[in-house]
């Protein structure tokens, strides 16, 4: 894919947003799966985190980064850039188009069923961040102080909001953090979330898996953000604070200073 398409996948953007990412593979997990992409020029990003066995789950999470970037038809978000809800619309559409075509890529391959990641999208237009996603991870915008903008789809979460029935709370009673409810490679229950969240200049993003808000406190991710000068060294930071604290997962960690 080139570079000449990448820079008309999005029209330009009023509110332009310095943009870095970093994955690692963290203290205990034998390969990464997460993946992540961000297009500067677009003020696109995005952050995947696989499941699966063998290399399934890193397949699942490079297979739906790539599948967003293509099925994000240029014209059409070009025409609804004026528009909150055509922008909505487009980016859940998206991703559950890239949903159908993760689940298709397992049923071709026997060694890659049962595959599937998490997803975030986050995408700053005329002074609005947009996000999309599913499972847990999470998405934060720093501004006087921090808030995570997306809600976890995870059966722990879900209990806790009481958004599930009093029968699936008692069949979920047992279930860990790490059981999301909703992901790529499984039929969606429901759209995909999208939050409509307005920032300014000084503002600050974070896309996370969640190997890095697991290790770290809200207070902690803030004051690194914070204290950072540029989003790299803000990456870089998190990153290791993420594997000092343990490394007990994949961690990748996308931050754009607006």
């Amino acid at each position: 894919m080139t570079w000449n398409f990448l820079k008309h996948l999005f029209c330009p953007c009023r509110c332009p947003v310095a943009l870095f990412g970093r994955t690692d593979t963290g203290k205990t997990r034998p390969n990464n799966e997460d993946s992540f992409s961000i297009l500067p020029h677009n003020n696109l990003m995005m952050v995947a985190d696989g499941m699966g066995g063998h290399n399934a789950g890193e397949i699942a999470s490079r297979t739906a980064i790539k599948s967003m970037i293509q099925v994000l038809v240029p014209d059409a978000l070009n025409q609804a850039s004026n528009n909150q809800n055509e922008i909505r619309h487009l980016l859940i559409h998206g991703l559950c188009k890239v949903n159908e075509q993760v689940i298709d890529k397992a049923r071709e391959d026997q060694a890659y069923s049962g595959m599937g990641c998490t997803f975030i999208l986050g995408y700053v237009n005329k002074g609005l961040f947009y996000t999309c996603h599913v499972g847990d991870v999470r998405a934060y915008l720093l501004t006087k102080d921090l808030r995570q903008l997306t809600q976890d789809h995870t059966y722990v979460a879900e209990i806790a909001r009481g958004d599930l029935s009093k029968t699936q709370s008692s069949d979920s009673a047992k279930v860990t953090r790490h059981v999301v409810s909703r992901a790529v490679g499984f039929p969606f229950p429901e759209d995909p979330d999208c939050t409509i969240t307005p920032v300014a200049k000084g503002d600050r993003i974070l896309l996370c898996s969640d190997g890095l808000w697991s290790m770290l406190p809200d207070a902690r991710l803030e004051s690194i953000l914070r204290q950072a000068s540029t989003p790299e060294e803000a990456c870089d930071t998190l990153i290791a604070e993420a594997n000092k604290a343990g490394g007990k997962d994949n961690i990748t960690a996308v931050v754009g200073f607006v």
